[in-house]
């Protein structure tokens, strides 16, 4: 059995990170909310899943509170 040691390309796309985390250092990308840049490289500023959207990069939260954006519909009950 070969194990084959060529480096293999990751997709940035699919990935969990961590706060510091560096996402890319490719200068086509742009970063998105979640993200910072520094040096010239994109670094993730909170834990969640990269998402990448044709060349912007971002990381979605794996734990946030809801906040509301201009037309999203809210369902709820008045107590009082």
């Amino acid at each position: 059995m070969e194990i084959d040691e060529a480096p293999q390309k990751v997709d940035i796309a699919a990935r969990i990170v961590t706060p510091g985390t560096a996402i890319t250092n490719d200068p086509a990308f742009m970063r998105g909310h979640g993200t910072f840049s520094e040096h010239d490289t994109i670094y993730s500023s909170v834990a969640g899943v990269v998402e990448r959207i044709n060349k912007l990069v971002s990381v979605r939260p794996l734990k946030q509170r809801y906040s509301g954006e201009i037309g999203d519909i809210i369902v709820g009950r008045i107590t009082e």
